[in-house]
Order: structure tokens, then C-alpha cells, then sequence
């Protein structure tokens, strides 16, 4: 079960939406709520006299006053809500803020993290968290989407399914979502049968032993194309 939640804020806009989905989350499943604000200070450097260039210290201390004053924003916020929360400045220097976000990481349960779409900065960075916190952290990410509002917890999922240690990996980490819904559907991607395949049987023994019983499980084959990729609706 999910009881310690980490929310690392991105500096994107996409911050707000993973927020509010972590604290709807942390409110159903009465879990612990720890909000990120990571302060990226550039590294010392000295001059040709070993003299610290002029105006360094003074960076570092408008970017601490930054990060205390969004700290205080997000503190605020959570002060509104009824869950178990608590809101960290965390300075970043020998390592990149999402480093240091999947180093936190280590110690929750599940990370919740700003998406972004298209080719842009905010994707760029985004798209860094997602990547430090999926194979540095080896705790499970959610991913939320730019101005996602899906109330917590989803009553209808879609999961892939593969034999592979990823998928399985996966599907045990997404247990407490899947145990809560209603509705969870299978996608097979390319069934092969065989001794070391995954067609129908396969799939009905995996979907016994991941989805409760009084859950709804439906496995569909999906054949992908010649390209690789898999098309769903």
C-alpha cells in the first residue's frame, strides 16, 4: 500500500496538477504527503587568485529566499487539506535537482511528478524527473498529464501486459491502484504461444493472481504493427 507520497516540484507549470492528484490520493488511501522544493545552486568557483567571483553568495541567497518563499506558498496550501503532509526545501549543488529528487525518493512509496507535452523546456525537464526517478529511485513514478483533473482512485484502468521482469514489475507495483478499481482491462501486446509464450492461458493466470476477485478483469489481444508501435482507443 501507498503511505509515504513524494510530490518533487519541477518549477513547471504542470506542478499545480500533481499536487492536487498526490493530495487526493494521500486522502484516500490516508497516506503521508511530502512536497520537494529543490534549490539548484550553481557550483563555487574561484578566480585566478582563488577569490570567489563577486555577487556568488548573493545568488545563492535569492535562490534560497526563493525556494523558502514557495515553500511557505505550498505549506499554505496543504494547510487546507486534512491529510498528513510536509513541505522540504532541499538544496541541490554537486548533483541536478531530479538527482537529488530520486535520492528522496528512495524512502517513499510512490513519487508523483508534473508532466509536460511537445518540444519544449518544460517537456525537456519533466521528462528529466521522470527518467531519474524510474531508474535511479527503483520506487514506482506516477506521471501526471498537463491540466489532469482524474479524481483518485481511478475506477477504470488499462494496463500492458508482457512476460517480461518490466511488466511484472510494473503490474506489482501498481497493485494498490488496481486492487481499488472496478474495471481493469489487459492489453496483450503480440500473444505467442508456446512453452515461454503468453497467449490466453497465460494471460488468465496473470490476471488471476494481479486482480482481486471482485474486480472486473478483461484480457484483449492487441497485435502490434510492423513498426512496433501499439494503437489503442
Amino acid at each position: 500500500m501507498f503511505k509515504d507520497l513524494l510530490v518533487p516540484m519541477t518549477g513547471t507549470p504542470g506542478d499545480d496538477d500533481a499536487l492536487n492528484l498526490a493530495i487526493d490520493l494521500a486522502t484516500k488511501l490516508d497516506a503521508h504527503l511530502s512536497v520537494l522544493e529543490l534549490v539548484n545552486l550553481p557550483m563555487m568557483t574561484t578566480g585566478p587568485w582563488g577569490l570567489m567571483p563577486e555577487g556568488l553568495v548573493d545568488v545563492y541567497k535569492t535562490l534560497r529566499d526563493h525556494g523558502e518563499r514557495n515553500v511557505a506558498t505550498r505549506k499554505e496550501r496543504l494547510a487546507k487539506e486534512s491529510v498528513s503532509s510536509e513541505v522540504r526545501l532541499v538544496e541541490s549543488l554537486f548533483v541536478e535537482p531530479y538527482q537529488m529528487a530520486a535520492h528522496v525518493a528512495h524512502y517513499a512509496d510512490l513519487s508523483v511528478v508534473a508532466g509536460a507535452t511537445g518540444d519544449t523546456i518544460e517537456a525537456d525537464l519533466t521528462h528529466a524527473y521522470l527518467g531519474s526517478l524510474l531508474i535511479e529511485s527503483g520506487r514506482p513514478v506516477l506521471m501526471v498529464p498537463p491540466r489532469c483533473k482524474l479524481p483518485m482512485l481511478p475506477r477504470r484502468i488499462v494496463a500492458a501486459w508482457k512476460p517480461t521482469r518490466e511488466a511484472t514489475r510494473a503490474f506489482h507495483d501498481a497493485m494498490p491502484l488496481l486492487k481499488a478499481a472496478e474495471v481493469v482491462d489487459i492489453l496483450v501486446l503480440n500473444p505467442m504461444g508456446g512453452e515461454r509464450g503468453h497467449g490466453d492461458a497465460h494471460t488468465r493466470t496473470a490476471a488471476r493472481s494481479a486482480i482481486p476477485r471482485n474486480t472486473s478483469a478483461k484480457t484483449t489481444p492487441i497485435p502490434a504493427s510492423r513498426n512496433g508501435t501499439v494503437t489503442t482507443r
